[in-house]
Formats: structure tokens, C-alpha cells, sequence
């Protein structure tokens, strides 16, 4: 992402937390040392890229943004500046030998200009006692420094570290802005509608793009859907061979029930009214749907919302989709 589109992203995903950034450079109050905490996917770390070329723009616009064509905001959104020292989890945490580097770091004044910005994301991974290494850079910076740690759970962050820092609570994506980060990954508009019912983060999201999994589950779980409204029983195959494939993590698994859950909801509502485009079989559906009550949907519902549950119990996937088929072609049938 060149420093333009992430300075426009930061904009879109948290405009509020940008605008009091924006007055709180300007009006020379912004804290030395900052704790971004929430789930990920809600735009700490462009926000905080947003924030480091903000405070070394050579150009910074009328309206308080960097300009994103300086070569301090080109090399900052290339994880190329000398003085925005950047550091994530190496693997699961973060590492004995990165504190190390870190609290060098801490100690040194800046390469160019006055200026040096330390941006530490899995911070809520750092051990009690690396923490507490940082503990005296964070009190008393060299010069202008400026410190942002990311952590998405806060209760994993010592308590005298949370005290020395401004936390910043990062709120879910609204809807519009959700939207628009998701077409911003790769997500087209219908996978988008889809998307936001499923997770509030992008960044997760993003995971489900690659090797096309998205594409193949949103497809696996349309055609299981349309074979259980025909009270099909190839939908007994499908499960096994287009669905069991794609739900090798269980947190795959899991949307992928979701998946289902929000196809039979969305057959219920199109009853009522009208339903945005999220499954490429959605008009089908409205169709097929016709054919039940809206009691008997409901019912089929009640039965695929239960899934999760059967998971968690250490029913395998491919029993747990099984019988939750069943028990709904049972249902539509009239026979339950």
C-alpha cells in the first residue's frame, strides 16, 4: 500500500480518532506514548503509520493531513525510515533479542531531523519482564519521541505500563466503512455484503482471500443450501466433498457454519422484503423459499444456528453439517 492509499484508508476506516489526532498535532498536546488496544482489523497500524507521517510531512495539507508524496511519507509507508522504528511478534511474541533492539533504539536520538516514532504492534505479547524493560523509555523519552503499542487484548498489558500510556480505544468499522475496507483488500461488492456479517475485522477477512478459500466456501455452502431447499440428497456428498476440504481450522469450520446460518436467514427474510445481494444463488433461494412458511423457515433456521454448538461439544465438522442437513430436509419435508 503506497502512502497515499493508506493515508486515505486511515481516513475512512477511523475518521473521529484522525480528526482528534489531526487538532491534538496542531494544537501541539499529542502524549508521548500511546496504547491503540481492540480487535484487529480496525486500523491501529494505519493509524498509527497515519500518525508517524503526520508528525515528519514536509508537506502537510491545508486541512492537517500529510501529504503523502513527500519521501518522508513514501519511505514511512515502505517501512523504510530510518527514524520509525517498526517492530512486530517474531512468530508468537515478541522476542527477548527485539526488546533488546527496542530499548537500543530508545536511547538513541534521530537519524534525520529531531523527530523518532516507535510503532510496536503484539505488544500484549511482550513477556512481564520485557515489558518492564520498557517501562523507563516510555516515562522518559530522548528527545521527541513518540511511542504507539497495539494490543488487541488490554488486559495482557502490565497495569504500569497502561498507566504511563493514552489508550485509545479503536471502535468497530461502521458499515459504510467496513464496506469500503473490505473492496480495499480484494473483496467485491456482493462478497463484501456477505463479509460484514461475518467478522468486523479486514484484516481477518483478508486471510479468508487467499488460495481463493472465500470464493470456493461462499460456492460450497450456495450449492448446499440450494440441495437442502430441494430436499436434494446429493447435499449429503457436497458436505464431504466441497465443504469438509475447506473447514481444516477450526476457525474455518466455524464460518463456514456462520456462512449457512446467514444463507437461511436471508431465505427467511426474503419473505418479508427485500434482502441484500450476498450468495450468487440469493435469487434462487427467494424462489425455492416461497414454497415454505414461515414458521417451517424459522425452524430450519433454529436448527443450522445450533451447529456451533454441536462443534463445540467435539462432534467432528462433517457430523455436525450432516445432521444439521438432515434434521433440516426433515423439517422442510414436514416430517419433524
Amino acid at each position: 500500500m503506497d502512502a497515499k492509499e493508506l493515508i486515505a484508508q486511515a481516513n475512512a476506516q477511523q475518521p473521529q480518532l484522525i480528526a482528534q489526532f489531526k487538532q491534538a498535532v496542531a494544537s501541539d498536546q499529542l502524549a508521548h506514548a500511546f496504547l491503540f488496544t481492540g480487535p484487529r482489523g480496525r486500523g491501529q497500524g494505519l493509524v498509527a503509520d497515519w500518525l508517524a507521517m503526520r508528525l515528519m510531512c514536509r508537506n502537510v495539507t491545508a486541512d492537517g493531513q500529510p501529504d503523502g508524496m513527500c519521501d518522508q511519507c513514501q519511505r514511512i509507508a515502505s517501512n523504510e525510515h530510518p527514524d520509525v522504528i517498526q517492530l512486530a511478534p517474531d512468530g508468537n511474541s515478541i522476542k527477548v533479542d527485539q526488546v533488546r533492539f527496542l530499548r537500543d533504539e530508545f536511547t538513541k536520538t534521530a537519524v534525520e531531523g529531531n523527530q523518532k516514532v516507535f510503532i510496536v504492534a503484539g505488544a500484549d505479547t511482550m513477556t512481564s519482564s520485557a515489558a518492564n524493560g520498557l517501562l523507563k523509555f516510555i516515562e522518559e523519552p530522548v528527545g521527541q519521541q513518540t511511542a504507539i503499542l497495539i494490543a488487541e487484548n488490554r488486559a495482557q498489558i502490565l497495569p504500569t505500563v497502561v498507566s504511563r500510556t493514552q489508550v485509545v480505544d479503536f471502535p468497530a468499522l461502521g458499515p459504510e466503512q467496513m464496506q469500503s475496507s473490505l473492496m480495499a483488500v480484494g473483496f467485491n461488492a456482493t462478497q463484501a455484503e456477505l463479509v460484514r456479517t461475518l467478522t468486523d475485522s479486514s484484516e481477518v477477512a483478508a486471510e479468508w482471500l487467499v488460495d481463493d478459500w472465500f470464493q470456493q466456501a461462499e460456492q460450497a455452502v450456495g450449492n448446499l443450501v440450494t440441495a437442502t431447499l430441494k430436499k436434494d440428497d446429493t447435499a449429503f456428498t457436497m458436505v464431504q466433498t466441497n465443504l469438509v476440504p475447506l473447514a481444516g481450522e477450526p476457525d474455518r469450520a466455524r464460518v463456514l457454519l456462520a456462512m449457512m446460518a446467514q444463507a437461511w436467514r436471508d431465505i427467511l427474510l426474503s419473505r418479508t422484503g427485500d434482502v441484500p445481494v450476498r450468495f450468487s444463488a440469493g435469487s434462487t433461494w427467494q424462489r425455492d423459499g416461497q414454497r415454505y412458511t414461515t414458521a417451517t423457515l424459522l425452524a430450519v433456521l433454529d436448527i443450522v444456528l445450533a451447529a456451533p454448538q454441536r462443534l463445540q461439544k467435539n462432534i467432528n465438522f462433517q457430523t455436525t453439517v450432516e445432521s444439521t442437513v438432515l434434521e433440516s430436509q426433515f423439517k422442510l419435508a414436514g416430517l419433524s
